[in-house]
């Protein structure tokens, strides 16, 4: 932790002795002004360079957010198919269930079922 602090420390005291020395540079004149045409065609080719990075990365962000599009698309289709083949094979195992269950027992009326859940609550209840 010590080294932290000290580090930051150090870089304080550099910021703060780099803000001064221009400081004192400024007001003795040491520093000369670049001249006002050197300047301007300086920041003319800064802005043009700007200009086609600003426009290189909406073209890579367009081109990005399109694949991140698609790939998020395509993630939802497959999930949707994986659900429906999900819900296939849960209908078909329903199925498969009621017509073992039919066929094992017979064809009984509901009333005879009803009769049947009756008796057994009764013995339950003895």
């Amino acid at each position: 932790m010590y080294l932290l602090y000290s580090i930051f420390s150090f870089s304080l005291v550099a910021s703060f002795s780099m803000i001064f020395y221009r400081l004192w540079e400024i007001e003795n004149g040491k520093i000369p002004f670049p001249d006002r045409k050197q300047f301007s065609k300086q920041f003319h080719v800064f802005a043009l360079w700007e200009r086609k990075m600003w426009e290189e990365g909406k073209r890579i962000n367009l081109r990005l957010l399109a694949s991140s599009l698609k790939l998020i698309v395509s993630w939802i289709d497959k999930m949707r198919k994986l659900m429906r083949r999900l819900i296939v094979r849960m209908e078909e195992a329903l199925v498969k269930k009621r017509v073992e269950n039919s066929q094992g027992q017979g064809a009984s009326s509901f009333f005879l079922k009803d009769i049947a859940e009756h008796k057994k609550r009764m013995k339950m209840k003895k």
